[in-house]
Parts: structure tokens; C-alpha cells; sequence
């Protein structure tokens, strides 16, 4: 993992790689080749009273001939 203080307008030099966003000052505040790797920055503690679209958000940025990537979470249903 690599802490960054860089502009998302850089974003393809990540190419590859998992980001954390910081969707207020609008930077990349950390970049792995893991999800796992990042989490310290996308997770929050339950008595953490930022409102809701301010803390940061992980995304892959896809490879330049890529298309985007989309993640989908299954969630188990309880039937009855």
C-alpha cells in the first residue's frame, strides 16, 4: 500500500490498482494492488458522525482498453 497526496486528474497513473478517494478535497489518498490493502481509509468507526458522501470511496481504475469494473455484492436472503 502507498499513502499519495495526489489530484484525481493523475487517476491513470493507478492504472490497476485500488483507490481511496477523498470525495471532498477531491484526491487519491492511497493506492494498492488489494482492496484489503486500503481499508484503513475507507472505513469508518461506528461513532464517526461525518455525514454520509464525506469520507473516502475505493475503486479499481481500470487499465486504458478496459472497460469500467463493477462490483456486486450478493447478499443472503432469509426466506419465511
Amino acid at each position: 500500500m502507498k499513502k499519495v497526496n495526489v489530484s484525481t486528474k493523475y487517476m491513470g497513473r493507478f492504472a490497476g490498482k485500488w483507490v481511496a478517494i477523498d470525495p471532498v478535497k477531491e484526491i487519491i489518498v492511497a493506492a494498492a494492488d488489494t482492496l484489503k490493502e486500503i481499508e484503513p481509509f475507507i472505513t469508518r468507526s461506528a461513532n464517526d458522525l461525518r455525514p454520509s458522501g464525506t469520507t473516502p470511496a475505493a475503486f479499481k481504475v481500470p487499465y486504458k482498453d478496459e472497460g469500467p469494473y463493477v462490483l456486486v455484492f450478493k447478499t443472503a436472503r432469509k426466506f419465511g
